[in-house]
């Protein structure tokens, strides 16, 4: 009789656990899991199924005596809930998909393009932030973009076009992170900024600080919680924002009312916008208008694709003269 020839399971970051016996269970998770760190994929979903919990006890009760498991947690609803198990694993230096591997050089060329110096520190946390983007993406849901170029023009050479417009040394809010932009980028190249991050989505969040702690930068936090809710806990000017970014969070009119809350009488508001503004700008005039607020607007080019953007970059003004609709 022949022996039979051992099934050979697909290296993806979905595992599923039904189809096997339950002795068999122990010895393949670890295989499977070690497989899955050296081909790269660092963030796996088990699925053990609801039933009494029995499986999923195991499961979780080998996960913890595994040293290449960084963390595990219960899968959000969209992913299994209760029935599955999302599992962090350890990274290996230097491992990652081969079609990324010129994703720091993409930011290099297009930095130099505008005018931005980096050196090896910097470019390797934008490496790092995008390479824990596209991991926790699988549950997170933070971007749509999936191509190395795309992601180095649209999100972070995007958040390059901030920095003349931030002043020196101080406190800036931005509105909805999601996976961390402008943000992120914004105070890798800004050091001198003190930045808050704020984004209603728990998951979101939770990814901000995990890229944090990952990337090691200082003078940046992460909150779950709507702008809204922060200006309702803002009583003094000294617990006001100097500088508020946004990245297509809201209409225009929404975003000032959103930030005016939270700016310090000197204050700048940037909202990042893509290339067609002018019905925003219309809708909001009245409101800019009634507030004192002038206007500046910039049109500019990404240099990697070519994708066209704009800033509209408002600030405080005590009098009511001044305005520039530009």
């Amino acid at each position: 009789m022949e022996s039979e020839k051992p099934v050979k399971v697909p290296i993806e970051d979905v595992l599923d656990l039904h189809t096997f016996v339950p002795k068999e269970i122990p010895g393949l998770l670890e295989e499977y899991l070690a497989a899955c760190q050296e081909a790269g994929i660092c963030s796996v979903r088990i699925i053990h199924g609801k039933g009494r919990g029995a499986l999923k006890n195991r499961v979780r009760g080998l996960l913890k005596k595994l040293s290449i498991v960084a963390s595990f947690s219960e899968a959000p609803a969209s992913a299994g809930g209760w029935g599955a198990t999302i599992v962090e694993l350890n990274r290996v230096p230097g491992v990652q998909p081969q079609e990324w591997a010129c994703f720091p050089d993409h930011i290099e060329q297009g930095a130099r393009a505008m005018g931005v110096g980096l050196d090896r520190s910097q470019l390797a946390r934008f490496g790092l932030h995008a390479k824990e983007l596209l991991e926790w993406n699988r549950f997170a849901g933070l971007t749509a973009i999936r191509d190395p170029r795309e992601m180095a023009e649209k999100l972070f050479l995007d958040s390059f076009s901030l920095p003349p417009f931030i002043p020196m040394a101080c406190r800036v809010l931005d509105i909805g992170s999601g996976g961390g932009f402008p943000g992120v980028p914004l105070k890798v190249i800004r050091p001198d900024l003190r930045l808050t991050l704020i984004d209603g989505s728990r998951k979101k969040v939770n990814f901000l600080k995990h890229v944090i702690r990952t990337m090691g930068v200082e003078d940046i936090e992460a909150r779950q919680i709507r702008a809204e809710e922060l200006a309702r806990d803002i009583y003094a000017e000294t617990s006001r924002y100097d500088a508020i970014v946004s990245k297509a969070v809201s209409k225009l009119e929404g975003l000032i009312d959103l930030a005016l809350p939270l700016l310090r009488k000197t204050g700048v508001i940037v909202g990042m916008k893509g290339e067609y503004v002018e019905d925003e700008l219309k809708a909001a005039e009245p409101k800019i208008k009634s507030l004192a607020l002038s206007l500046e607007k910039k049109e500019y080019r990404l240099p990697l694709l070519g994708t066209k953007r704009s800033l509209i970059i408002l600030r405080k003004n005590m009098s009511s003269e001044g305005q520039c609709f530009t």
